[in-house]
């Protein structure tokens, strides 16, 4: 026998011992492929791809990774499918096939009800009802491709089928990848500001994108002057029933709140940090023609305020999250004191960022029940250090916790040169909790948002009780507010008055006990009351102080809220008049809809 039939025959045996075909080989790749490829790459990609410009990384930090480890997933199923049969070979295909179609189902159903990540408190924990019954329609849809698949007279039909549902769900993956990734691909990035760097540059590590970036920083968190005071803490979502249960607990940390006014019917201009934080900061609202990035750019560049309080000779500190309150602190210019150059970023745990990546594109596909709830939009934060010779302040990545943690272990500092400005935005009453009365930090959702915002107070009180012993407390201008109320939807309009808790200390004002006062006052009131208290020197007219507002006056304010649309990115601009007490929702007057686009563009 020549070597060649030799060869030939030991070919021919091992097809026929794995029992391999032309229609084998075509199922077997086509299930291996389109498996990490609906589960890995276009889950993952499209998530970076919509919303590339709140991860604070770039493409090619995850993408490698990604596509190596779907090569492996694809080779190894691919080769189970192709050396094994009978059995074992149609199990592993009906499980390839049901992973994929039911992923694809439940991925389509998630987008349409998306509402934010489940860890920034956007939206309300999924009812018990709901994860059981999408369990069970899970289980249901396993059951169907098992028959089907394995035990059913007409299994090798079943299995033809479940090869067209494979190429199906395949080809409107990638149809629906598509424009995302073709969008991300022709955006014009990002133009950099031309910075001077005067601070020492950081140590270069493996990891590292040199693009510079001006960000704002822990410096002078806790720094107060010896001259004159304005200090204002932003309790994220401090509704003004979450301040009044707070007010009625007998907290002791009440009554350090002397000299303060609590204001109770304050109705804040937007419903969301952005674009709140920036209208408060400078002034200047938003009618949504600008994008996100133009418009802090425009507010903080002409903001009379800034200005004025640079004029005044204020050291002005900022504590604000990037994203949503700013995307370039050199947008500040030289107003704001607590900024650093950055030269890029440093990602920590390339192993942890792939596994964060994961488990967020897996929130979209994955069934209820296993999906996490604790998901943030500040999760990569902790992963991606920029290299600048301060931390980031962030407060969707730095949780309250920590702010108080570091308080504890400083307290507060004084400078005697200028006057200081302190905006210090904390999460305060912002779900999920994870927060107690004390200070300390615990499990997401372990503790009530009444607990939660009671360590607030707990902070506050501490501060304010240095402020009383270095002499500085009488004579600052102190508020304590939330940036918005609590709403209860994204998608609907309310169904219920939104008035946000709101306590001032105006210059002079102390050792008299809580005050109410009900004017109809709003987030319009605002830099008037700053300026008025702290008796700051400006030719622009702020309109009324909050003290300015007669109880009995019926005013007529305004408060826009955007309707999110979800994935479609149809978003609404709704303006809501507010004619009288805002506690009466007869009030709320819808006057005009404006669609415009994307509220996040």
């Amino acid at each position: 026998m020549s070597e060649n039939t030799a060869c030939e025959k030991a070919k021919v045996s091992f097809k026929e011992k794995f029992g391999i075909t032309g229609k084998k080989v075509l199922t077997s790749l086509l299930a291996g492929f389109t498996v990490p490829f609906v589960l890995l790459i276009c889950s993952t990609f499209s998530v970076y791809f919509s919303n590339a410009s709140e991860f604070p990384f770039a493409l090619s930090d995850f993408a490698p990774t990604f596509i190596l480890i779907a090569l492996g997933v694809f080779v190894v199923l691919s080769l189970l499918l192709l050396l094994t049969k009978g059995i074992p070979r149609q199990l592993i295909f009906t499980l390839c096939a049901f992973l994929v179609t039911a992923a694809y189902i439940q991925s389509t159903i998630t987008n349409l009800t998306f509402k934010g990540m489940p860890g920034d408190g956007n939206v309300a924990k999924t009812p018990a009802l709901t994860i059981i019954l999408n369990f069970a329609v899970w289980v249901a849809l396993f059951g169907v491709f098992v028959w089907f698949g394995l035990l059913s007279k007409h299994a090798v039909t079943g299995r033809n089928i479940m090869s067209f549902l494979l190429v199906l769900v395949l080809v409107m993956q990638t149809v629906g990848v598509l424009p995302a990734a073709i969008e991300y691909a022709t955006k014009e990035p990002d133009s950099q500001t031309e910075v001077t760097d005067t601070t020492e540059p950081a140590p270069e590590a493996d990891n590292t994108d040199d693009t510079p970036q001006v960000y704002l920083t822990t410096n002078n968190m806790f720094q107060v002057s010896t001259k004159d005071n304005i200090i204002v803490f932003i309790l994220d979502r401090m509704d003004n029933e979450f301040l009044q249960e707070f007010l009625n607990s007998g907290s002791p940390y009440i009554d350090n709140l002397d000299g303060f006014t609590c204001y109770t019917d304050n109705i804040a201009t937007y419903p969301r940090t952005y674009p709140a934080i920036t209208s408060m900061l400078s002034g200047i609202n938003t009618d949504y023609t600008l994008n996100r990035e133009d418009y802090f750019e425009y507010a903080y560049t002409n903001s009379d305020f800034l200005k004025d309080l640079k004029a005044n000779d204020y050291n002005v500190n900022l504590y604000i999250s990037p994203f949503y309150s700013y995307t370039d602190a050199s947008d500040f210019g030289d107003i704001v004191t607590n900024t650093s150059l950055a030269k890029g970023y440093t990602i920590t745990s390339n192993a942890e960022l792939t596994s964060k990546m994961f488990e967020l594109s897996a929130y979209f596909w994955a069934p209820e029940i296993f999906k996490s709830t604790t998901l943030s939009s500040g999760s990569f934060k902790e992963i991606v250090q920029l290299n600048g010779d301060a931390p980031q302040y962030d407060m969707t990545g730095t949780s309250d916790p920590e702010v108080f943690k570091a308080f504890t272990e400083s307290g507060i500092t004084s400078q005697s040169q200028k006057n200081n400005f302190t905006f210090l935005h904390l999460r305060g009453s912002h779900a999920p909790t994870s927060m107690d009365k004390d200070g300390n930090l615990v499990g997401y959702g372990q503790v009530s948002i009444l607990e939660q915002t009671t360590g607030c107070f707990n902070l506050i009180s501490q501060y304010i009780d240095q402020m009383k012993k270095l002499g500085v407390y009488e004579d600052a201008t102190i508020i304590i507010t939330g940036d918005h109320a609590s709403i209860t939807s994204d998608t609907e309009l309310y169904e219920k008055p939104m008035l946000t808790g709101l306590l001032v200390k105006e210059k002079g004002q102390h050792s008299e006990p809580l005050k109410t006062n009900n004017a109809q006052v709003s987030q319009d009131n605002l830099l008037a009351t700053i300026v008025k208290s702290a008796q700051l020197e400006t030719t622009t007219d702020y309109g009324r102080a909050y003290s300015e507002v007669p109880e009995d006056e019926v005013v007529t304010r305004t408060h826009y809220f955007q309707l999110f649309s979800g994935t479609h990115r149809e978003d609404e601009n709704v303006t809501y008049k507010i004619t009288g007490k805002g506690s009466d929702f007869s009030n709320w007057e819808v006057t005009d809809r404006e669609l415009i686009g994307f509220m996040y563009k």
